[in-house]
């Protein structure tokens, strides 16, 4: 009996060194998730805007002013990002139970990343001029276009929320990923800052290349096995700390302001390794063999 035990024991070791343990491989009780990994995530960018109501424009007719009325009307057009780095599930326990969250800490695990995101818009500004009755005399219009491109570093801590019954082990597979973090962006694309087609009637305004934000994400996971993860996430920034426009994240292109959305799918990879001879990545083994060692 302690000889067949003794074999169990090192079939593990002996199985990894001919080629029999499979990372990855669903079932693989043997194989070893660390609490680190790597994470990348692409998608697309879009600046949500707000169209301005029409203003009245009076000046003196007999200094060869107009009345009229004008409108600045910015649109979002979509771009593109891309980024890779690091994610960690911190091995500590939580000390406080969240009752109404199942959970015993709100800090599930914390990534971090660099890439290159751009934005893009658009820009029109309207002007009617009008005679002293209010009809419309002549019309000009004026247009503008931007494409920013920028590199940034990103880190958020996050919080999961399980739901449904189906489960990879002991965790479940499906779950709520709720982030804060902040973004620091450098903008090395930078715009014309001029429109292409006619005239600004408008003072402009322009972000600064350098860009601090605070942002939130939501997303839902799912869990292919004990390393691989994806989460399709939105997120967007709630407040620019530079250049700060109230409680937002829009920043000023020519004389409108633009809030820019990230549509993402985010891939998780822990890293993976062989347990040391002897050891079992079940922790049910673990304990046998532990119970064994106790009895020799």
């Amino acid at each position: 009996m302690k000889k067949f035990i003794l074999i169990a024991l090192l079939l593990p070791c002996i199985s990894f060194a001919q080629g029999g343990f499979k990372k990855g491989a669903k079932g693989n009780d043997y194989i070893i998730v660390t609490n680190d990994g790597i994470q990348f995530n692409f998608g697309a960018t879009y600046q949500m805007t707000k169209s301005q109501s029409p203003s009245f424009v009076l000046t003196d007719s007999t200094t060869g002013g107009q009345r009229g009325l004008y409108t600045i009307d910015p649109a979002g057009k979509l771009g593109f990002f891309a980024e890779i780095g690091m994610v960690n599930f911190p091995a500590w326990k939580g000390l406080v139970p969240i009752k109404f969250l199942k959970k015993s800490r709100l800090l599930d695990y914390t990534d971090w990343g660099i890439g290159y995101k751009q934005y893009r818009g658009a820009e029109t500004t309207n002007l009617d001029s009008t005679n002293a009755l209010g009809e419309v005399t002549s019309s000009v219009e004026s247009s503008g276009t931007l494409s920013n491109g920028f590199l940034y570093g990103r880190f958020s801590a996050h919080t999961l929320v399980y739901f449904g019954k189906k489960k990879i082990e002991k965790a479940r597979k499906y779950f709520i990923d709720n982030s804060i973090g902040f973004n620091f962006d450098y903008n090395i694309l930078r715009s014309e800052e001029a429109y292409q087609n006619g005239m600004n009637q408008q003072p402009f305004d322009f972000h600064r290349k350098f860009q601090v934000q605070f942002h939130y994400s939501i997303g839902v996971g799912i869990r292919f096995n004990r390393a691989w993860m994806m989460v399709p996430t939105i997120t967007l920034p709630v407040i620019g700390i530079r250049d700060y426009n109230g409680i937002n994240g829009r920043m000023n292109w020519f004389s409108s302001t633009y809030w820019p959305v990230h549509a993402q799918i985010k891939f998780i990879k822990l890293f993976e390794r062989p347990p040391k001879c002897g050891a079992y990545g079940d922790p049910s083994d673990q304990q046998k063999e532990k119970s064994y060692q106790m009895n020799n």
